[in-house]
């Protein structure tokens, strides 16, 4: 890469990094989306046999729990946390909207 187009790179992630990644409100979005996953998986530990049975039985149950919600879209995932935990709208990120 040319030094041109280098430099015009560095101010684009720069500017991402100052703006956009960084920002207080994109952080609080990150933290929100933490929350209930780490919900979720502290529910699916707790409740193994609220796995779906195509969930590897072998696997221990930390593993078990953090793979199915690692394969959950984020809808899927903010749609099981309202029914499964009553997961309060104003915790939830910005622009997921939930079903039921």
């Amino acid at each position: 890469m040319d030094a041109t187009y280098a430099s015009a790179l560095s101010a684009l992630r720069s500017f991402n990094y100052d703006y956009i990644y960084n920002r207080p409100d994109s952080i609080a979005q990150g933290r929100a989306v933490i929350d209930v996953l780490t919900a979720l998986v502290d529910y699916f530990i707790a409740n193994p046999a609220m796995l779906p049975s195509s969930t590897n039985a072998e696997a221990d149950p930390v593993t078990a729990a953090v793979t199915y919600v690692a394969g959950m879209t984020d809808r899927y995932a903010f749609d099981t946390a309202v029914r499964l935990l009553d997961w309060p709208a104003e915790r939830r990120p910005l622009g997921i909207d939930v079903h039921g």
